[in-house]
């Protein structure tokens, strides 16, 4: 009853609150996107997704390495949950489509829930083992990239256009800010209790996050005709990508950024034990490290109106994104690390932020789902296969070496990047 009564009296006093926000001329700017209803919802559900998301990484990071004392079985562990993102994404983007998209969030969270209850079931009885594991976050990883390809999609559904880049930084909030939640609520469990317990929490996670994608309004799909096959739908969106000159280049770039400065969850577990001394909690410190950068970089982008601007900080968040891999190389104590894993989760979230904005305009609606879950393949596809590298070549050379290489290469892409005509244009904001 008790509940009840606090949950009536919330929902005024937040409604209220983000009406009085609004009206500040100075911070209105930050959350145009908020103004819609059924973005609120959206955002609210990916939040609790999200956490959930991540909270099970760290669970699943630790207690693998805690079984195993495997750096390798850490990198098996986090590739499996990345590796659906492969071949996931383009069927994602044809449900996406052709079905709608409401309906396919809230039936990838249900699935969700039924995972988690499942995996702390296993856990309780004490028949979870490695490859359970393993298992488990294949299917979690696959789920994954229907709730991220569907979302996307839906997006440019829910708000004006003109407040597009504002939505997807705001989703970058909840999608990367969520690394300071979930990893931070896993932190509890991991030093007090067990792992049972952060699989419980990440079911109640992912329920927080199917009441609020059950309260969208908005009943949207695709272009995709009835009796249209899954390749012939396929094969029209990846030609559309070919023909767009920038369509073609941010596919490029985001591959390239998402491979080589975004593949770092196999990493932080065994820099957190190798080089911080700290092998449980410390990896949920620098995971909400990344999180609070990524919330603070993504209002800034979400503050940015002007094509010109939003063109000019994809290219210098590009730099920063290497350059913070290297500082995270360097740091010895949790300080340094901290700031240079929030560094890294702010300017790679900025820089996805504007990126996936670019592609979100470009796109036509018709098409979105399947753009969306091409683009899904470039994001998490090249992210699991440099997770697995990562995780085995770390436990070799070390982790730090890892990080060293892959900041070089990559602010070399961005600074070789300035000698081509088309990627020039995007840092004009000219799409």
């Amino acid at each position: 009853m008790l509940v009840g009564c606090f949950t009536v009296n919330l929902r005024p006093f937040l409604r209220n609150l983000m009406k009085q926000l609004l009206l500040i001329p100075n911070v209105r700017k930050y959350f145009l996107a908020f103004q819609s209803s059924d973005f609120r919802w959206l955002w609210t559900g990916g939040l609790g997704g999200h956490s959930a998301y991540w909270g099970l990484i760290v669970v699943r990071g630790v207690l693998v390495l805690q079984v195993t004392n495997s750096p390798s079985m850490v990198g098996i562990t986090t590739f499996a949950a990345m590796a659906p993102r492969f071949f996931t994404p383009p069927l994602a983007g044809y449900f996406s489509d052709r079905y709608t998209r409401r309906t396919v969030l809230l039936t990838g969270y249900i699935a969700q829930i039924l995972h988690s209850v499942l995996l702390t079931m296993l856990g309780i009885l004490g028949v979870l083992g490695p490859w359970s594991i393993v298992a488990l976050a294949i299917f979690n990883g696959a789920v994954r990239s229907f709730q991220m390809t569907a979302t996307q999609s839906l997006i440019p559904n829910v708000v004006p256009k003109e407040h597009l880049l504002n939505a997807v930084s705001l989703n970058m909030i909840s999608t990367h800010g969520s690394k300071f939640l979930g990893p931070g609520l896993m932190a509890i469990p991991l030093i007090f209790l067990n792992a049972n317990w952060g699989f419980a929490i990440c079911g109640g996670l992912y329920l927080t996050g199917l009441v609020g994608i059950f309260r969208i309004k908005a009943r949207t799909t695709g272009g995709i005709k009835k009796g249209t096959s899954f390749g012939a739908s396929q094969k029209e969106a990846i030609i559309y990508i070919l023909q767009s000159n920038s369509l073609r280049t941010l596919f490029i770039l985001i591959m390239l950024h998402c491979s080589l400065t975004m593949a770092y969850e196999s990493l932080l577990p065994i820099f957190a034990k190798m080089v911080l001394n700290n092998p449980t909690s410390g990896v949920s410190y620098l995971m909400m490290g990344v999180g609070i950068g990524s919330v603070v970089f993504a209002l800034v982008v979400a503050g940015i109106s002007s094509n010109q601007v939003r063109g000019r900080m994809l290219f210098i968040l590009g730099i920063v994104s290497g350059i913070s891999l290297i500082g995270l190389a360097f740091s010895n104590n949790f300080a340094s690390a901290i700031f240079f894993t929030a560094m890294m989760g702010g300017s790679q979230v900025g820089f996805m932020a504007i990126a996936n904005s670019m592609v979100q305009t470009i796109a036509p609606d018709e098409l979105r789902g399947r753009v969306t879950g091409l683009n899904q393949i470039n994001i998490g596809g090249t992210m699991a296969i440099l997770n697995l590298f990562n995780g085995i070549i770390a436990g070799n050379i070390g982790s730090d070496y890892v990080l060293i290489t892959w900041g070089i290469l990559f602010t070399l892409v961005m600074i070789i990047s300035l000698l081509l005509n088309t990627p020039r244009l995007l840092y004009k904001g000219i799409t």
